[in-house]
């Protein structure tokens, strides 16, 4: 489950440490509420005093974990971000790449981005997204994670493609990515067009683009 490893690192500014289990319990509701209220509304949107009195909680009990909603979000995102990073690792580390061929891997690829995207998380990518031009550039965590996932796609399968040199592959698998992130990414901030997350349109779609451009067979 992509929540699963929904935890928060400690060392976030702005983010009072929790030393007693209690205190963490709290800070997780807090974060686990403020994940489901960003799947319904912007992150200005959201008011402390309805996060806490979803949470079972008084407002005071917010700031003694959270300096301010900006380390909040901070929290938000990080907690996303390990979540995120543990199901890469779960589907696409490289021993499970190592199982797969390249058209089993390009299909798994699709449906974990689409996953990420269109799941519990995706209020919290959105709002990183939409924040991409801000700073501190909320949306670098999820460029470093894309990265790791093509270094592992390229080590897999540079030598796997049939009628492609290796530079070709990676340059294929590359755009490949690219593609499948800049389809998810459009749906996550403009959720109107005919294929889609709400089904499993978007999904075949991308698979089928993905095979012919890349000229493989299906398994």
């Amino acid at each position: 489950m992509i929540l699963e490893d929904f935890s928060v690192d400690e060392d976030i500014p702005g983010v009072l440490p929790a030393r007693q289990k209690r205190s963490r319990i709290i800070r997780d509701k807090y974060l686990e509420a403020g994940c489901e209220l960003l799947n319904e509304r912007r992150f200005g949107d959201l008011r402390i005093p309805e996060l806490a009195a979803k949470c079972g909680y008084s407002v005071g009990s917010f700031y003694t974990r959270f300096e301010d909603k900006e380390s909040y979000f901070r929290a938000l995102r990080s907690a996303a971000m390990a979540s995120c990073n543990a199901e890469i690792r779960r589907r696409v580390g490289l021993d499970q790449l190592y199982e797969m061929t390249p058209s089993q891997a390009l299909d798994e690829l699709v449906d974990l981005m689409a996953d990420l995207f269109a799941g519990p998380l995706r209020g919290i990518l959105r709002e990183s997204l939409l924040r991409i031009l801000e700073p501190d550039d909320p949306w670098a965590p999820m460029r470093d994670s894309a990265r790791q996932i093509m270094r592992n796609f390229r080590k897999a399968y540079d030598h796997e493609i049939k009628g492609l040199t290796q530079e070709e592959a990676r340059t294929q698998l590359s755009f490949c990515f690219q593609l499948i992130v800049g389809v998810l990414q459009n749906d996550l901030v403009n959720d109107y067009h005919v294929f889609t997350t709400r089904d499993e349109s978007i999904r075949a779609g991308l698979k089928t683009a993905i095979r012919r451009y890349m000229a493989l067979p299906p398994d």
